[in-house]
């Protein structure tokens, strides 16, 4: 991609961006929210049209003026946003427009074998082709999305954006065995990612981008932790968050969980979360830690066992009743869970605080002037700007989304806050700013549980570690003296095996 300049009115998302990306190799894409990833993509996959530049592919140029365009050049993109259809069966999804069809009929036997082998082709046994997308897991349409890409399209250079927020330690390294198979097969790999431990496992070289413009490409060789993040941030990486820790272990008991179990998979779990403690619940995917995190905000079926919120003894019937008990969530899946995309910046993080926000407790009228007040005071808090306030959420980069869902919450003045994955598809910027302001939050006297696949995020936020294996807790860690190695050894149950890092301990800053 040559020169590649894409205006929009009043704003230059692109300006002069160029990008090279060689047969057989990873190629990293880094950049802020906002940096100008997205634009980038969206040209090549003919989404957008470039205002100025153009693309070359071996050597040729090619007009990609829609997204068929795209994909008859052989451009393949992972978004992270997926493009798979909820109501659809996952073999259904992974055929899409190129159904098997005799005498103008789909054959249904042989776009369930094509599944079956798409899947089989990337290690994928456990996801059954003739279940409903609507019914996976977020990590599932992942893996599904990613192997229909990899088997309809068979692309000549193939992006993933943010393939990885989603996925366990496991399927990670399976990722990334599918992307060296790929490098290994001549195809151009572009990598988009905020984990930058993961860029310097897997990518050969990397693209930094910020504010629409290259500033820096960096070989493996050249490339290091805190160099990605001062070309990222403009700043030294070791200067943007340093975590206080506690002297002591908590204040009083915030909420508890005694004997917990969920269904026939989560069993006599014990849970204690206090005042000014960050808590982590880790597992490898499926061990149990959303489902536990869900019941206590009250989103759960099948519970058995008790749950004590700020005193309160018995399981929260609903979120309804969770909230009105102090606790908050941020979910994972803040598109479809969390915001309404379609309502302002201020109203997504007031709707949960309308009794603050109303004229008096007897005239229930939204006082709009101390609406406008309050989201401004804590909007401020969180980084996001004020002029953002009126706009749609929709329009925000995901970091802001993000930082709109943790501000409702923040202006809600719960006492518990359990985030699911908080930072997933947010840049470094937007990360710092969630863990400060969740470390905040912590020291302000609430308690905050994390369930997070980032394993140094989850090493280097919390006070306490706690690990589940096959729906029990098999163990706690500090995490002042566990290192990645050992968490991911009890995330397997404590039992010896192929334990590999994403980076050898001496290159973690």
């Amino acid at each position: 991609m040559r020169s590649i300049t894409k205006r929009f009115p009043g704003t230059v998302a692109l300006d002069g961006v160029d990008l090279d990306v060689d047969g057989g190799t990873i190629h990293g894409l880094l950049g802020e929210n906002g940096a100008g990833k997205s634009t980038l993509l969206k040209i090549l996959a003919g989404d957008y049209r470039a205002t100025e530049g153009s693309i070359e592919i071996a050597g040729e140029p090619v007009e990609i003026d829609s997204p068929r365009a795209a994909r008859e050049h052989g451009i393949g993109i992972v978004y992270q946003e997926l493009s798979l259809l909820p109501n659809l069966t996952v073999a259904q999804n992974i055929s899409l427009g190129f159904e098997p069809s005799r005498l103008g009929r789909i054959e249904s036997g042989r776009v369930s074998e094509l599944a079956e082998r798409a899947l089989d082709a990337i290690g994928v046994a456990t996801v059954d082709p003739e279940r409903q997308v609507a019914e996976l897991s977020l990590a599932e349409r992942q893996l599904v999305e990613i192997a229909r890409v990899l088997t309809i399209q068979r692309p000549r250079v193939i992006v993933f954006d943010e393939p990885t927020t989603a996925l366990n330690h496991h399927d990670v390294l399976r990722l990334f065995t599918i992307m060296s198979r790929l490098r290994d097969d001549g195809v151009g790999v572009i990598f988009v990612s905020h984990r930058y431990r993961e860029v310097l496992e897997i990518c050969d070289v990397s693209t930094v981008l910020r504010n629409g413009r290259v500033v820096g490409r960096v070989e493996r060789g050249e490339a290091s932790l805190g160099r990605l993040v001062e070309l990222t941030l403009g700043q030294k990486g070791e200067t943007v968050f340093a975590r206080r820790w506690r002297a002591d272990g908590g204040g009083e008991v915030v909420a508890s969980a005694r004997g917990l179990s969920i269904g026939s998979r989560i069993h006599g779990i014990d849970l204690e979360l206090r005042r000014g403690e960050i808590v982590s619940l880790c597992g490898l995917l499926g061990m149990g830690q959303t489902e536990v995190a869900r019941a206590l905000i009250g989103d759960g079926r099948d519970i058995d066992g008790s749950i004590t919120i700020r005193g309160v003894a018995g399981v929260p019937r609903s979120p309804r009743s969770a909230v009105r008990l102090g606790a908050g969530l941020i979910p994972e899946d803040r598109q479809a869970e969390g915001l309404f995309p379609d309502m302002s910046v201020r109203a997504n993080i007031s709707i949960s605080s309308l009794r603050r926000i109303v004229l008096s407790p007897l005239v229930r009228i939204i006082s709009w002037a101390r609406e406008r007040r309050l989201v401004g005071e804590v909007g401020e808090r969180t980084g996001i700007a004020a002029r953002a306030l009126p706009r749609p959420v929709r329009t925000l980069s995901g970091g802001n989304q993000q930082k709109s869902l943790l501000a409702r919450w923040l202006l809600r003045r719960c006492d518990l806050l359990i985030c699911i994955e908080p930072t997933r598809g947010v840049d470094v910027g937007a990360k710092v700013e969630i863990y400060r302001r969740l470390e905040d939050l912590a020291c302000g006297g609430a308690a905050v549980l994390i369930v997070s696949t980032d394993l140094p995020e989850v090493l280097g936020l919390s006070d306490r570690i706690v690990v589940l294996y096959r729906g029990t807790v098999t163990a706690e860690l500090d995490p002042r003296v566990a290192s990645e190695q050992e968490l991911l050894l009890a995330m397997q149950g404590g039992v010896e095996g192929e334990i590999s890092g994403l980076l050898e301990p001496e290159a973690v800053s």
